[in-house]
């Protein structure tokens, strides 16, 4: 029949379908990180693109963020900024479809590699199915950038077995295409896979070398370098990006013992057969790591599947699939154990890029695929025209789900029934199988029952779904009445809000309200933003105090034009810090206004130094509309500075203020020279010119711009360049 090779194909976008319903259908979203950090994120980036803004500069978080430095960014991300640039104000529901569009091509990619590699429809289906939703791949969608990287990983096998099969250019720049695009997702699967396939290449091209022909061989050769050319193109300008921003990062290095936390333990591995075995689904989780790291089961009828493994090693081109990827599901156990074991302290002293890495429970991601790989090649040898072979694995499966919904319970918690869903059609399957009636008909019921299975447990809501807060913080009181107070005309520069216990609503979603923040949500920050005034990670986390910043009343709040603070509505008195007073109620939300913030640009006349940091209590009696303190960066700021010092004292007049994301340009006048000090971060990366003649940015007041106007009328421009973010931290790297 003409379709009876896309006919897995079909069934595998059926599976999707169903396995991904409720928020294909947009009842609900994607979870937590994805919501709270991701989403945003690339909305941002869309929503500059459609206006004709470079996306490089985000000014709604940490008070200025390089978006483009974000090694989690997604701005490089091919396949989901295509997607997501198509509609004109795109939401949570059309994200959360690009998300799983990766992870269905992801499926699609094993289905293929599987097939090539001997496997029947049946196995190739499994194995996908699994690959697509079972363990981390199930419990850990929120992690937006991972399961991009991890679904191109199947197309990369795929393309890369076709080379081998039949080397040539064309090939090669296929595969260097799909390449490319796994290796735009900065993260630590990214890199985990990438020496997984350097490592499948290795060996397959050792096998298969003497076999090829002289033209084979300058065929692979001129493939192959394409491939590396094509996919070093696409990954280096994220890599070199996000490698100049981590040099002034807070992950500049990591200490060994910051992966203790997401050290998992063999105690994890009882997901693989009982999915609430440490109550990850009902209960108190009683696990290593978090939740979601350390949850890892099948589904029952594919762990039963593996039994097939013995048919799989007769075979010698099956046999050497099972011994890589079971070296690789190896290797990822020890892996995700992280300091439980010698073997992560080892591979972080000698491996490069170790350092940046912190959550070796990453690795179940590779366990998984390696897992989807062998539960395809072993389903090919089971016998599904054997009536015995059927029924003895659905009545199994289906005590197994029976025992597994029953285990759907914890202390003080109520079982959960509509988990018998996945037992109850094992029990149906079993019914209509007793009488055999052909191939596909049984493959479709095996695969029913894996949904079933699937949706009862790994994609019952407790991972894969939750509520779209972008659609609540929108129309959200207290964000309108903040995005109403701060609304400038179009092109001026706004004051900011501090999220004090407003909760992860006010994170990274102010961009959709357009409200500048001083916190986000990111586990990436600007090294010195971070000491002085304190970043951190998400809005859940308590408050960051430092030296000059010890509370909301700080006069470095103020510097920073913190005109609101946001904080969870408190039935007892509190005292709000002084100067702030409330300003608005919902009853959940209260905002306090900031009668002290300082505006976005000041001229003082004054300026004092300070070899590195001025004592916190003369800092706090500074008056800045006067004064500023010259906070040199490095030896060349600090002459430059002490000279413009000697002569720049006049009050200088601000005119028109324009601004976008990477150019702020103000229009000032001065009898004289004197200092204009904007209320941005001095960060690598940011020129400014006078007339479109270049001067030198002064790092003043600990973190912030400030340059010597020259006596007259000019305009000064502030641009950010991206390159010469990286210019400066190639000059400023460490020499050995």
């Amino acid at each position: 029949m003409r379709h009876e090779p896309l006919r897995p194909y079909y069934l595998l976008g059926l599976v999707w379908l169903l396995l991904n319903l409720p928020l294909l259908l947009g009842v609900r979203v994607v979870p937590w990180d994805a919501m709270d950090e991701f989403f945003p994120t690339v909305y941002f980036n869309a929503h500059s693109l459609h206006h004709g803004l470079a996306p490089w500069w985000n000014p709604y978080i940490y008070s200025g963020f390089p978006q483009i430095a974000d090694p989690q960014g997604m701005l490089f991300s091919p396949l989901l900024m295509a997607w997501m640039l198509l509609p004109a104000d795109p939401g949570v529901t059309w994200f959360t479809w690009g998300v799983l569009l990766h992870l269905l091509l992801g499926a699609a990619g094993m289905l293929a590699f599987l097939q090539r590699k001997g496997a029947n429809a049946f196995g190739a289906l499994m194995g996908a199915t699994v690959f697509m939703a079972g363990g981390v791949a199930a419990s850990r969608l929120e992690h937006t950038p991972i399961v991009l990287a991890y679904a191109y990983v199947p197309p990369i096998l795929f393309t890369l077995q076709r080379l081998m099969d039949r080397p040539g250019w064309q090939r090669g720049a296929v595969l260097g295409l799909v390449a490319g695009a796994f290796a735009t997702h900065l993260v630590q699967v990214t890199y985990l896979f990438a020496l997984m396939v350097s490592g499948y290449a290795l060996v397959a091209v050792v096998r298969r070398w003497p076999g090829y022909s002289p033209d084979e061989r300058r065929r692979w050769i001129g493939g192959t370098l394409l491939a590396v050319v094509l996919a070093a193109g696409m990954a280096l300008p994220q890599l070199i990006f996000s490698w100049a921003y981590l040099t002034l990062s807070n992950r500049a290095a990591l200490p060994l013992a910051a992966s203790g936390n997401a050290s998992l333990s063999f105690k994890a591995f009882l997901t693989l057969l009982d999915p609430n075995a440490l109550h990850a689904l009902r209960g108190s989780y009683d696990g290593p790591a978090s939740r979601v790291e350390g949850y890892f089961y099948l589904g029952a009828v594919p762990t039963l599947l593996l039994a097939g493994l013995a048919g799989a090693w007769r075979q010698g081109s099956q046999r050497r699939q099972i011994l890589f990827f079971a070296a690789v599901a190896l290797l990822a156990t020890l892996y995700m154990l992280g300091l439980h074991t010698p073997v992560y302290g080892l591979l972080y002293a000698w491996l490069p890029g170790m350092q940046h890495l912190r959550r070796p429970s990453d690795a179940a991601y590779l366990l998984n695929l390696a897992v989807s790989v062998l539960v395809g090649l072993a389903a090919t040898h089971f016998r599904l025209d054997s009536r015995r072979h059927v029924t003895l694995l659905l009545a199994i499966a289906m005590l197994w789900l029976v025992l597994a919904s029953l285990h759907m319970r914890g202390t003080g918690v109520r079982w959960q029934g509509a988990t018998l869903f996945g037992a109850i059609v094992a029990g149906l399957a079993l019914w209509k199988l007793r009488q055999p009636r052909g191939t596909w008909h049984t493959i479709v019921w095996l695969l029913v029952v894996l949904v079933a299975d699937y949706r009862s447990f790994n994609l019952n809501g407790t991972f894969n779904q939750g509520h779209d807060k972008a659609r609540d913080f929108r129309p959200n009181p207290a964000a309108q009445f903040v995005a109403h107070a701060l609304a400038r005309p179009p092109g001026q520069l706004k004051d900011r809000v501090e999220n004090l216990d407003g909760g992860p609503l006010w994170d990274n979603l102010v961009v959709m309200a357009d409200i500048p923040s001083t916190q986000g949500y990111n586990p990436l920050h600007y090294a010195l933003y971070q000491q002085w005034y304190g970043a951190r990670e998400h809005g859940s986390l308590p408050r960051v105090a430092t030296p000059f910043n010890r509370s909301p009343a700080s006069k470095l709040s103020d510097l920073l034009s913190v005109r609101y603070l946001v904080a969870r509505h408190r039935d007892d008195a509190w005292t709000p810090p002084q100067g702030y007073a409330l300003a608005f109620s919902d009853g959940s939300t209260d905002v306090w206004r900031n009668a002290f913030a300082y505006p976005r640009v000041l001229t003082p006349v004054h300026a004092l130094s300070a070899a590195r940091r001025p004592a916190p209590g003369r800092w706090e009696r500074t008056d800045f509309r006067d004064t500023l303190w010259l906070t040199p960066r490095d030896a060349a700021d600090r002459t430059a500075a002490a000279d413009a010092a000697a002569t720049c004292h006049a009050r200088v007049a601000i005119g028109n203020v324009q601004a976008t994301p990477t150019r702020v340009s103000i229009d000032a006048q001065a009898p004289a020279a004197g200092w204009l000090v904007l209320g941005d971060l001095d960060f690598p990366g940011w020129q400014a010119d006078i007339d479109g003649r270049a001067v030198a940015i002064h790092r003043a007041n600990g973190m912030f711009r400030a340059v010597c106007m020259p006596p007259g009328r000019h305009t000064l421009s502030f641009v950010f360049h991206p390159w010469a973010m990286v210019a400066q931290a190639w000059r400023k790297r460490p020499h050995g």
